[in-house]
């Protein structure tokens, strides 16, 4: 009868049963679904949470009284470095101008040796000479001051995201204020999700009839963009939400935010992709974040719903429209007044230019690649989140862009050549640090690295180092020595007749050596050649830092056949230059691994492979090639300068080469194109060009070439006679231990 009565109830409770299983069931699953997720987690941030890339910044200049930098440059290199000139200095990055001072309230940076604060100085000018420089605060002259280098690019290595890490405590308490404000006003209440916020946004989307809203918090944002997709599905928000709680239960509120304003992503150039806001600030405004105004905040913030559709650059009157709504924001809950609310919104976007972003030197970075796998070895592949200190000069590097830009563009109109190409590498005359690197006519473009990869052949830029040659036999040739300039005729090796010529097609019968220098003859240069031996040209050239494999013993070397990159044939001229002393060029000052620790530096070094003598000769004479030779263009507007130079062309005129000095570097200009073709241009009115365009902007230093033991200058006749009594118009330094020797005499 009970049965009867109930007869479904054994089905009813399997069912309950049943029910409660399937629930146990699921429940067991979440749970160690949620296991998984923790573990997931916590893997990723007790890691390394970013393979972050290497931070390239250029050289850190210090300035002391009496160094070559001037006003001007001071200028310049703060303007470069995004220092903001004011009236008055409230902020680090800010300096004044007046009359013959300087004020600057440097920013704080981590430097290889030590962090250092903000400091307030006063650079002081006498006859555009830096005199002294005050510590302001506490009113004591400093003998050494640095200004932090410029982030000049990013080296990623096993992604293509860009990003800047700083701690929580770094950012500016303004932007995390709007930041809260904009996206997530309720961040330190919620536990990972805002149902509110949720709600709302399922209610817009249902009557729109599509996704227009979200609700997701910072944390949600922060868990999408580190472990999930853009895809907008139900699976990919229930695993949003699920790890945002986890995340919330595992860390503080600081430590999300701090991962969010790190992470979140701004934008992209290229293949970089721009994450987190202190790389967008540099990258947007050129400046760190700490230094940007509350409009050039909203403008940032206002990219995290859109970094693509509020762009400044792509889509300047959206972003505008987007900051200004924040802005509009920030005034209805008491941030800003209506004052600066109406001040904010008038202005401008401020952006920089879209081609001043990081990775501005291409031709430069591929250098420091190079030279870290060749110095680091296996090392390198742990360089994330690193510093790389570099050589790079910013005022000298801008100065090479810009002369560049300038003179190929005028040379192609000139001479109705539209496959023109050049390079420049300058460094510095005694350490053989490189200041500046122009990879081509369009320094910007990272294609094919000329000054580095590019091997042609040097011309007359092979003349100093013949000269040098015969000079450090001081036995047998100094500058006065008499050289035959007459017809002559060359077996070479396969049994043809080579027969060189000067490149007017003149012949003088004989000159002296100073002049055949100084004019680039090219009969005197192969007859002094021959009579000092192949052998020992090859000799001087791997002293002067010329691999040796390059070079080749045929007469034709006398002439330049020999074919150089740029950085070899610069390593040349700084041996000359430096009075004989070899320093090997380089690019890297030191590395900071992630945690400031310092794991290499290099220590400029050099040692002495040529006599001191002969260099100073050499050098000498080719300050004689700008007074009165092939590189007197440059007399006209820096003829107080003693500089010192040579043009190169070849033969065939397919290559025009200039090599530069004066006190600061050494500077080698090829112009050619990449089908190695005739341009018909020489040096001295191709890549001489480029160099008087670059010393406009780059104001150089007085060569200071001065005399080693043993040189003596001695008035000469014009047959290369010395006068020891009476007087003549020409003097010339020889090297002699005793001048009495060379009374009457002639030297042949």
């Amino acid at each position: 009868m009970f049965k009867k009565k109930y007869p479904d109830l054994k089905k009813e409770n399997k069912f309950f049963f049943f029910l409660i299983k399937i629930i146990i069931i699921l429940l067991v699953l979440i749970i160690l679904y949620g296991f998984y997720l923790f573990k997931k987690i916590q893997i990723r941030f007790q890691g390394d949470i970013w393979d972050l890339p290497a931070a390239v910044y250029s050289r850190i200049i210090n300035l002391e009284p009496g160094i070559s930098y001037n006003k001007y440059e001071i200028i310049q290199l703060l303007h470069a470095m995004q220092y903001r000139q004011v009236n008055k200095i409230l902020f680090p990055g800010e300096y004044t101008v007046n009359n013959n001072t300087i004020d600057i309230l440097r920013r704080p940076f981590i430097f290889p040796d030590q962090k250092e604060g903000s400091i307030l100085v006063r650079l002081k000018f006498e006859n555009n000479i830096l005199l002294n420089i005050t510590n302001i605060n506490n009113k004591k002259e400093l003998a050494i001051f640095r200004l932090e280098p410029q982030l000049i690019s990013m080296i990623r290595l096993n992604n293509n995201e860009q990003r800047l890490v700083l701690p929580i405590k770094n950012f500016p308490n303004i932007l995390i204020k709007i930041l809260l404000e904009t996206e997530d006003r309720y961040f330190y209440k919620h536990d990972g999700i805002n149902l509110y916020s949720i709600g709302r946004a399922i209610i817009a989307n249902f009557n729109a009839r599509k996704t227009i809203q979200g609700g997701s918090t910072l944390t949600q944002q922060l868990v999408k963009n580190l472990f999930l997709t853009n895809k907008k599905t139900i699976l990919r928000k229930i695993n949003e939400i699920y790890m945002a709680f986890i995340i919330e239960f595992l860390y503080n509120k600081d430590k999300i935010l701090e991962l969010y304003l790190n992470e979140v992503y701004l934008g992209q150039i290229g293949d970089d992709q721009i994450h987190g806001f202190p790389l967008a600030s540099i990258y947007y405004f050129g400046r760190p974040i700490t230094e940007l105004s509350i409009d050039q905040y909203a403008l940032l913030i206002g990219m995290v719903k859109g970094a693509s559709l509020y762009n400044p650059w792509k889509n300047p009157e959206l972003a505008i429209k987007r900051r200004n709504t924040i802005l509009k924001l920030l005034k209805s809950r008491n941030l800003i007044n209506e004052l600066k609310y109406k001040i904010f919104i008038m202005r401008s976007l401020g952006v920089q230019n879209k081609n001043i972003h990081l990775n501005p030197q291409p031709a430069f970075i591929q250098l420091i690649k190079k030279e870290l796998i060749n110095k680091l070895g296996n090392k390198k592949y742990n360089l994330s989140g690193a510093k790389i200190f570099t050589t790079l000069d910013i005022i000298s590097q801008k100065s090479a862009e810009k002369a560049m830009k300038k003179e190929i563009i005028a040379l192609k109109k000139k001479y109705m050549l539209s496959d023109l190409e050049g390079a420049i590498v300058s460094v510095d005359r005694l350490n053989g640090e490189i200041r500046a690197m122009v990879g081509g006519s369009k320094p910007q473009y990272s294609g094919f690295n000329r000054a580095l990869n590019a091997r042609r052949s040097i011309g007359s830029l092979i003349k100093p180092s013949i000269y040098l040659t015969a000079l450090n036999d001081p036995e047998n040739f100094n500058l006065n020595t008499i050289i035959p300039d007459k017809p002559i005729s060359i077996k070479t090796g396969n049994k043809k007749i080579w027969k060189p010529k000067n490149f007017d097609r003149h012949f003088r019968g004989k000159v002296l050596l100073i002049d055949a220098l100084i004019h680039s003859l090219n009969v005197p240069t192969v007859n002094i050649g021959l009579k000092i031996g192949l052998n020992k040209i090859s000799h001087i050239l791997t002293c002067l830092g010329i691999p040796e494999q390059t070079i080749k013993k045929n007469p034709a070397i006398l002439l330049g056949s020999l074919n150089l990159t740029l950085i070899e044939t610069a390593q040349m001229f700084q041996t000359i230059s430096s009075g004989g002393n070899f320093s090997k060029l380089s690019s890297l000052r030191s590395i900071l691994n992630i945690n400031n620790e310092e794991i290499y530096h290099s220590y400029p070094s050099s040692f002495r492979t040529i006599n001191a003598q002969s260099a100073y000769l050499t050098l000498y004479g080719m300050q004689e090639v700008v007074r009165k030779g092939t590189s007197r263009l440059l007399m006209k507007h820096f003829s107080q300068y003693n500089l010192a130079g040579k043009t190169g062309t070849t033969n065939d005129l397919k290559d025009s080469w200039f090599a530069g000095v004066d006190e600061k570097e050494v500077t080698v200009i090829w112009v050619g194109n990449d089908k190695n073709k005739p341009i018909n241009l020489t040096g001295a009115n191709g890549a001489l060009y480029i160099y008087n365009q670059y010393l406009k902007n780059h104001t150089p230093a007085i060569l200071k070439n001065i005399p080693p033991s043993h040189i003596i200058p001695i008035q000469i006749r014009n047959n290369g006679d010395f006068i020891c009594k009476g007087k003549s118009d020409r003097i010339i330094p020889i090297w002699i231990k005793n001048i009495n020797v060379l009374c009457n005499k002639k030297i042949n």
